[in-house]
């Protein structure tokens, strides 16, 4: 707990991690590693947990026991372009449901796809002045 969390009585959350799970861990690590190129930072043997932000984390596990399926859950990867993410990530082989477009009333900008294990996968930018954007950065223009 960081000093101001604990004079307020609040836990301060510093990380987070996104668990999926597969009865094929090879193929979805190889996926998020090879694929969309995050760092893998941890090897557990049946989890492998790579690094998508300063803070924030994705696991990948083939744990006995786990829930398995992907009704309901879609993993959200935020970028600074959309556009730019699209066309590396084709030309990577990975196949969206069509190219980006704006969304929600035009706060949203994104594009859609799925890893091996059927998750839905997305990339997106926000399109919204009220949004906690990285410093330096705001809403897309146009």
């Amino acid at each position: 707990m960081s000093a101001d969390s604990a004079k307020r009585g609040k836990i301060f959350i510093e990380q987070n991690v996104v668990w999926l799970y597969t009865d094929d861990l090879e193929r979805l690590a190889a996926f998020y590693r090879d694929v969309l190129e995050l760092p893998q930072v941890l090897d557990q043997g049946v989890c492998r947990v790579f690094q998508v932000s300063p803070t924030g984390f994705l696991g990948v596990c083939n744990k006995a026991g786990r829930p398995r399926g992907t009704k309901g859950m879609m993993f959200t990867f935020l970028v600074e372009d959309v556009e730019a993410a699209y066309e590396h990530y084709r030309a990577r082989g990975v196949e969206f449901d069509g190219p980006p477009n704006m969304l929600g009333g035009r706060t949203v900008y994104s594009c859609f796809f799925k890893d091996p294990e059927g998750y839905w996968l997305e990339m997106q930018e926000f399109n919204d002045p009220r949004w906690p954007y990285p410093e330096g950065r705001g809403p897309r223009r146009g």
